[in-house]
């Protein structure tokens, strides 16, 4: 457990299939950071993804870059908006490993939520702390994850 601050981010939220989410994080992040350097505005961390949802098939996501200062897109490109990561307190765990083991990290918040009573949000986050594109190496990339309480 842990408290967070809310973070100014710009992102890009849509509703996907599920086996397309990896294709479109890295697709998003690109149009992300052009909307970010069109606008003169740097990103401040690692790369998010937000779950606002989801069903068997589908997952309701934001791709996110947390920016320093405030973002204002122009033109609205590429759907690129400001957005705003939660604050608050937060089941917290850092993930090291492929992303697609994720499910493990998830696994443990959702038992520790349960041994303590606690109720977790319907939203939550991933932090990338590794570039794919500087460490190929899928079991040293460093996921930090986020669920908010309720």
């Amino acid at each position: 457990m842990k408290e967070v601050a809310p973070e100014q981010a710009a992102g890009i939220r849509g509703q996907y299939p599920i086996s397309q989410v990896p294709e479109i994080m890295g697709k998003g992040f690109g149009l992300v950071m052009e909307a970010l350097t069109a606008e003169g505005v740097r990103p401040a961390g690692g790369a998010l993804a937000i779950y606002h949802g989801w069903t068997k098939d589908t997952v309701d996501v934001e791709i996110a870059l947390t920016v320093q200062g405030v973002f204002f897109p122009q033109g609205g490109r590429s759907g690129v908006k400001a957005s705003m990561v939660p604050g608050g307190k937060v089941a917290f765990t850092v993930h090291v490993g492929p992303y697609d083991q994720l499910e493990a990290a998830y696994g443990a918040i959702q038992d520790y939520a349960k041994t303590n009573g606690l109720t977790l949000s319907d939203t939550m986050w991933e932090r990338y702390l590794t570039d794919p594109a500087v460490e190929p190496d899928l079991s040293k990339h460093v996921t930090e994850v986020y669920w908010p309480l309720a």
